[in-house]
């Protein structure tokens, strides 16, 4: 460009040929352009100054947007495991404890109000101290906080319930393994025509007790052992003919007398309702009928207090 004091001349060269062009421009007419034009272009830079500095804030918010959809979209997910997770230990803790209240009625013990128990849980929560973003809604927190409580105290409350139903369990096999060894079931069916205690013996005349019950029935009736337990003593016993004597163990012992035929062993191991020989009229007797004793730790006992069927 060159300048001289009135025009402005724009010399142009075309490479090689050597051809070239010139442009002259007034001064003055210039001067005015550029003077009318400079605050539309100032203003065109200062716009796109603004445009890029807007884009660069839009963009930083655009990303910060996208980590909060994220970080949201990652709770919305917590919070439906954690609602489905809770519907589920609801359900699995109000089964055990209709369960565990079914067991304890069967087992004829008393009914505690079940609740659930919060001892225990403390520290801080391990969800709530991740969701520090100040970018999450308060709210979504405090509300994902809380079902992460509730979470833990129904997580406790299925574990007590869980474990109750184990000692009940226990203590159920116990009572079984007690009833099975307690003399609880006739030894044969029939009326009693001597009950337990002091009477006069038909024999000797004089008040004597009467060691048991006399069952009466058919001869050649089967009688059973009424518990479990172990033979003893199978044979003959003065005043009780063919007798058969049981122990059960926990200081029972049952004997059962005038039998007309024994069908057990000493040593022999007897499951409750076991045939262990037929009724008869062996040894001291009037008539047909079985003589049944219950001893417990030593000292006899009325049977009919153990007699459940």
């Amino acid at each position: 460009m060159i300048d001289s004091k009135d025009r402005y001349t724009l010399v142009l060269f075309r490479t090689g040929s050597g051809v070239h062009r010139k442009f002259s421009l007034p001064v003055k007419p210039v001067k005015r352009a550029l003077w009318l034009l400079a605050p539309g272009l100032c203003a065109l830079l200062v716009g796109a100054l603004v445009a890029i500095a807007l884009y660069l804030v839009n963009l930083h918010n655009i990303n910060d947007y996208s980590r909060l959809a994220k970080k949201n979209r990652e709770l919305e997910k917590q919070i439906s495991f954690f609602a489905q997770r809770m519907t589920d230990l609801a359900d699995q803790f109000t089964n055990l404890k209709e369960s565990n209240a079914r067991v304890k009625v069967l087992a004829n013990l008393a009914i505690v109000p079940g609740r659930i128990e919060t001892g225990g849980i403390g520290g801080p929560d391990p969800l709530a101290a991740e969701l520090t973003v100040s970018s999450i809604d308060s709210e979504r927190k405090q509300q994902l906080a809380r079902m992460h409580r509730d979470l833990q105290q129904l997580e406790l409350g299925v574990a007590r319930e869980e474990s109750e139903l184990g000692h009940l369990s226990t203590y159920l096999k116990e009572r079984q393994t007690l009833l099975n060894f307690t003399p609880s079931v006739w030894p044969v069916r029939g009326w009693i025509s001597s009950a337990f205690g002091y009477r006069v013996s038909p024999f000797t005349g004089r008040r004597e007790l009467h060691r048991g019950i006399d069952i009466v029935n058919r001869a050649g009736t089967p009688v059973v052992v009424s518990a479990d337990g172990q033979v003893v003593f199978a044979g003959y016993k003065t005043g009780y003919g063919k007798m058969v004597i049981v122990d059960h163990g926990l200081g029972k012992v049952t004997k059962y007398g005038h039998l007309s035929k024994i069908d057990v062993q000493n040593g022999d191991l007897l499951v409750r309702g076991q045939e262990l020989g037929l009724l008869g009229n062996t040894g001291r007797s009037t008539g047909p009928h079985l003589h049944y004793e219950v001893v417990e730790n030593g000292k006899v006992v009325d049977p009919v207090d153990y007699l459940i069927d």
